[in-house]
């Protein structure tokens, strides 16, 4: 990322952040003082219902969020199921509802493929989303929200966002 501000470029990293609070710290000055944008991919916040949820729900303080994904794939990268796959439940809460309780997170390789998540009021599920389901151009609209960041319009997944998400994975460590 350094070097790629050097160069003048903008960067997009994929999930999951990785980078100490320091390093995330240093670079976020750097993008600054060079009017570069650093985001990170989370393509799962931007389904039509997380926006809803997110529209809706906002922080979500009453709401308990809970969520399973689970990939038929090995461990190709050698990162933690938690962090890796973990890493997209939690954004989706951080972005949703920030302030929702954690009911339940599992994650896993080698299983049977699982993506879902779900809100709960007073015990009582109120939202249910499978992932798997998804037809959306999630990954387009990825891009259009960079594209407008840009041009200045708010972006919501910057270093601030990853290292929130990062924190909430160590949380469950």
């Amino acid at each position: 990322m350094e070097a790629a501000m050097d160069a003048g470029l903008h960067v997009v990293a994929e999930k999951p952040w990785r980078c100490s609070r320091d390093e995330t710290g240093a670079l976020m000055l750097q993008a600054k003082d060079t009017q570069r944008l650093l985001a990170v991919h989370y393509e799962y916040c931007l389904l039509s219902a997380v926006e809803t949820w997110r529209g809706t729900l906002y922080p979500g303080k009453e709401l308990c969020f809970g969520g399973h994904y689970f990939s038929g794939r090995s461990d190709h990268l050698k990162i933690p199921a938690l962090e890796n796959l973990g890493s997209h439940l939690l954004s989706i809460k951080a972005y949703a509802v920030p302030q929702a309780a954690l009911s339940e997170i599992r994650c896993g390789y080698n299983t049977p493929n699982e993506r879902c998540v779900w809100l709960e009021k007073a015990g009582n599920r109120t939202a249910f989303l499978n992932l798997l389901e998804n037809q959306q151009p999630i990954i387009q609209r990825f891009i259009e929200k960079t594209e407008a960041a840009l041009n200045g319009a708010d972006f919501p997944f910057g270093l601030d966002f990853a290292l929130r998400v990062a924190d909430e994975v160590a949380a469950l460590r």
